[in-house]
């Protein structure tokens, strides 16, 4: 009896495993909400969402009874063209077509900022509403308790950083809610692929696991000529550098980097008077493009001390080379912290994350925090 009870214990351990899907959905990025200075839970359980690749927050955000903000934008429904919204403030008006996939202003300009519907509820581009409306938008990632969308108008009264600062343990919860509750829902059985029961001790190869490596990644996008974003798999967030002067020819670069959840950060040269003056002029580039600043730097050697002392995080790499196998070669020095620059070519950036995926390495964000 005991034997028979026990083979029937493996079948459904055998069985709970296959029902676990090779990628979880709970490794899908998640975008939490404030407006000025509280956090907002919005009805409906309705949260931000990257639509490919622009984060879109629910029309409800401008609904001061909704989130408990007056941002002095407010809306209107109506269903006798089709789902049309209509948000309005003593600035501008814009007008949503939801089914016809357009954006008009007040003056009958189009706009390529398209709405679209999920659940029913219609959703508007973040930042270009903000932009457009006069609020500033910040998209603010974390390491550990996913990436925070803060909407504000002149009314809020703390820095994004400090708000962040007091909003931790409410993030937590909210995110440990979110994911808890994507890892409950069903998944079809077309999408399950066996997994092992055990995992094996030693990485692919034999070789020793690097799980004590952390491992952050930077490319250099000032002068790409295709979405860099797509050399990195989903949930491996990078450092997108840009100079100053590449800024605002790489405007839909920087935005889509930002959308998916990556770090930016600027490359400055000359003396510190110089770098100091780049760095101003590329922060009011962000702010313009993407409603962010930035305080990550990369800098010639001599000037990160003055730079860190003026608050800047500085990136600077350890793992150098010229190409995929030198980089790997270089990697393997590495004890505790793996600092790569990487050039931006598939096929070099491919052979670095499958061995950093069969190895094990701790891959990590570029925070400032971090650096």
């Amino acid at each position: 009896m005991k034997r028979r009870f026990g083979t029937l214990l493996c079948a459904a351990a055998l069985l709970l495993a296959l029902a676990i899907p090779a990628n979880s959905v709970s490794s899908e990025p998640v975008y939490l909400l404030a407006v000025n200075d509280r956090m907002c839970d919005l009805p409906n359980g309705t949260l931000p969402i990257s639509n490919g690749g622009v984060i879109y927050v629910p029309y409800t955000v401008f609904d001061k009874d909704s989130s408990g903000v007056d941002l002095g934008v407010y809306y209107g429904i109506s269903q006798d063209r089709g789902a049309v919204l209509t948000l309005y403030a003593l600035s501008g008006r814009l007008t949503f077509t939801i089914n016809n996939n357009t954006c008009v202003d007040g003056q009958g300009n189009s706009l390529n900022w398209p709405a679209i519907l999920r659940n029913g509820i219609p959703y508007v581009p973040a930042a270009a509403v903000c932009g457009f409306f006069g609020l500033n938008y910040s998209f603010l990632p974390t390491a550990d308790r996913g990436t925070l969308i803060r909407i504000t108008n002149s009314a809020a009264t703390a820095s994004d950083s400090s708000f962040l600062s007091s909003v931790t343990l409410h993030m937590t919860t909210r995110y440990n809610n979110i994911i808890q509750s994507r890892e409950s829902l069903p998944v079809p059985a077309s999408s399950v692929s066996p997994t092992p029961t055990t995992a094996p001790t030693t990485a692919p190869g034999g070789q020793d696991s690097k799980e004590d490596v952390r491992v952050y990644l930077a490319i250099n996008a000032s002068d790409a000529d295709s979405d860099l974003t797509a050399l990195f798999p989903s949930g491996v967030h990078a450092l997108f550098l840009f100079t100053p002067d590449s800024l605002s020819a790489q405007s839909a670069q920087v935005r889509r980097a930002l959308a998916l959840g990556h770090s930016v950060g600027l490359i400055v040269d000359g003396d510190l008077d110089a770098a100091l003056a780049q760095l101003e002029r590329g922060n009011e580039l962000l702010t313009h493009i993407a409603r962010v600043r930035t305080r990550i730097v990369s800098a010639p050697a001599a000037l990160t001390d003055s730079l860190t002392a003026s608050g800047w995080a500085c990136w600077q790499s350890n793992v150098t080379g010229q190409n995929a196998y030198a980089l790997l070669a270089n990697l393997e020095l590495r004890q505790v912290v793996g600092r790569v620059d990487l050039i931006p070519n598939a096929t070099a950036v491919n052979r670095i994350m499958t061995r950093l995926r069969e190895d094990r390495y701790t891959i990590r964000q570029p925070l400032e925090t971090e650096l």
